[in-house]
């Protein structure tokens, strides 16, 4: 939780920075408390436990290529879609906007998010499961997920 804290907002501002130029002082502030509120109580403990459940898995217990791939692919098409939904309605609520909104939003932004992330996740996804031990895979997810999160961040700044 301590780590999403940090990375989540992290994300937001350099998200800001990258496609605006907008210096640290200059940042929205309370975007990225958001981002950190977010990170750190809904997708942390949501992440945390789904790695947990996965790694418990009988089908997932072998260190093959193999393996970690029918992994990735099963993260992508099961938690992956749930997850999206999650942050983009979620993120939504937390700007205050209505029912209608945070639905209007999740459709309009879930397919092109989804298909970028069908593409990044699986193949990091395949690397931290096959080469990375299992003590280090939140971590190595972190990192991972430090670039993904500047990515949607880039996602709900898009009108």
């Amino acid at each position: 939780m301590i780590s999403y804290a940090i990375i989540w907002p992290c994300c937001s501002l350099t998200q800001e920075y990258l496609e605006f130029g907008t210096p640290i002082f200059e940042a929205n502030w309370p975007r990225a408390a958001r981002f950190g509120f977010f990170g750190a109580f809904f997708m942390s403990p949501v992440f945390y436990n789904w790695m947990r459940i996965s790694s418990k898995m009988k089908i997932f217990r072998r260190k093959t290529l193999g393996t970690a791939i029918k992994r990735a692919l099963i993260e992508q098409v099961s938690y992956g879609p749930l997850a999206l939904c999650y942050f983009l309605f979620g993120m939504s609520v937390l700007e205050m906007k209505t029912l209608d909104e945070c639905v209007k939003e999740v459709k309009q932004k879930f397919w092109i998010t989804y298909k970028t992330g069908a593409i990044y996740w699986p193949v990091t996804q395949t690397l931290n499961f096959y080469f990375v031990s299992e003590k280090n895979r939140i971590i190595f997810v972190s990192l991972a997920s430090y670039v993904w999160t500047c990515y949607l961040a880039h996602i709900k700044s898009m009108h």
